[in-house]
């Protein structure tokens, strides 16, 4: 069943049941909530977003007092109101918050007569808004994992989400699941703070619209302006402005109710006695919800050791996998390891080898005579080996005792000679000169 198709279904069985005068009847005790607090048993924690304009609460907690709360059509323009392009109350919190808490999800669907699994749609097709009166609803609170309803006054300014049909299905600062009211029993008891505009003669009770609206006429207490707000628009993000609706006088400070003689508001009926349906008792009733309870609890203890089960099967088949693909990795990695200790190994077995390779050549190189240089001596170092000289090469060898040719002596300067002394005269011999030797040609 798609998203709409559910909607249409689920409205047409609460307004069946509301027009049935609800399930099981409460007493007389109709509970006051303030636009801000929680209230009993909250299923989420708050989503509004918006909520001021809301009286503080004042006076004492119980009063025995009459009522005359008046019934309209939510179609009724000036039934809600709110701030231009500011959403009222935030629907993905509380989708999330359902979507993750499957008891408080699954209770909360049950109020609404809806399938779980519809519920984050379902939300998304409510439109944000503000209350302007004080309004009668069934609540719903969440208690032992059940939704238990009462009757309960919502004070102007509350954030609600609503439907199609003007009808508020979500109180925003507890997440609640909404209902239109339905008669109690016995004389009426008013529980709770009161806050300092309560009348007991301005509380209306919202009846679904003939048909479907395409938008819901809102009401601005700030800037006393109207403005339409497109049916689904949870953002607040399509708001338009409009003129006074008919009905309603230009530029009022406040919205006006429609006057109790036409077809579109009228007095609330109460009853003290009225049976529910097919004469059964609330007993009966109760008895019912408790079995039906007891089935839905059994069945999502049993879903979720399925469930549980199912998670530890895929836990231990991941553990397994990764386990395996763990092993093969450091089996691979040894191997990777073992490939390059033996590539290494033989990089270094190379490389000594040539190391001795190298060695080998220089000691050889060393011991193998090398001719002489023609250019350059002999080096020293190695024994010079003789060479026979070609025979136009050959040059006279000196004889070791040839004399050599003394060099010639450099021009003395002249010395002045001092006369000589005379002395005797004696016949000696005068050293002859060698003649010199002839150089080598």
């Amino acid at each position: 069943m798609s998203a709409g198709a559910a909607v249409v279904v689920a409205m047409a069985v609460i307004l069946t049941f509301s027009l049935m005068g609800g399930g099981a009847r409460g007493g007389g005790e109709i509970f006051l909530q303030t636009a801000a607090a929680a209230g009993r048993d909250p299923f989420t924690p708050s989503v509004a977003t918006d909520t001021r304009n809301a009286a503080a609460p004042s006076g004492p907690s119980t009063s025995r007092i009459g009522s005359r709360t008046v019934a309209v059509s939510g179609a009724h323009p000036g039934l809600y109101g709110g701030t231009r392009n500011v959403a009222s109350c935030d629907v993905e919190k509380q989708i999330a918050y359902l979507t993750e808490n499957k008891s408080k999800g699954s209770a909360f669907a049950g109020a609404l007569r809806i399938p779980q699994a519809e519920v984050p749609a379902y939300l998304r097709s409510l439109t944000s808004v503000r209350l302007v009166w004080d309004t009668r609803v069934t609540n719903h609170g969440y208690r032992d994992g059940r939704a238990i309803q009462y009757q309960a006054v919502l004070q102007a300014g509350t954030a609600v989400l609503v439907d199609s049909r003007g009808v508020p299905r979500v109180r925003c600062a507890c997440g609640n699941p909404l209902a239109p009211a339905v008669a109690v029993q016995g004389e009426q008891k008013y529980q709770g703070e009161k806050w300092t505009a309560f009348r007991s003669s301005t509380i209306v009770a919202v009846t679904p619209a003939p048909k479907p609206m395409k938008a819901v006429t809102m009401f601005d207490p700030e800037t006393k302006a109207w403005f339409e707000r497109p049916n689904g628009d949870s953002q607040g993000r399509s708001d338009h402005p409009i003129p006074a609706p008919k009905g309603q006088p230009p530029n009022a400070a406040f919205p006006v109710l429609p006057d109790p003689s036409t077809d579109s508001a009228d007095e609330f009926p109460e009853s003290g006695d009225r049976e529910t349906q097919d004469d059964r008792t609330d007993e009966d009733e109760k008895k019912k919800d408790d079995e039906q309870q007891r089935e839905q609890e059994k069945k999502e203890q049993q879903e979720k050791k399925e469930q549980e089960k199912k998670e530890q099967q895929e836990k231990k088949e991941q553990d397994e996998k990764k386990k395996e693909q763990d092993e093969k990795k450091k089996e691979q990695e040894k191997k990777e390891q073992e490939k390059k200790e033996q590539q290494e190994k033989k990089e270094q077995d190379e490389k000594k080898k040539d190391d001795e390779q190298q060695r080998e050549k220089e000691e050889q190189k060393k011991e193998q005579p090398v001719a002489p240089d023609s250019d350059q001596p002999p080096s020293p170092v190695q024994p010079e080996k003789p060479v026979e000289p070609k025979p136009e090469e050959k040059q006279p060898r000196q004889e070791e005792n040839q004399p050599v040719a003394p060099e010639p002596q450099r021009p003395q300067p002249p010395k002045t000679e001092e006369p000589a002394k005379p002395q005797p005269q004696q016949d000696q011999p005068q050293p002859q000169q060698e003649p010199a030797p002839e150089q080598p040609r």
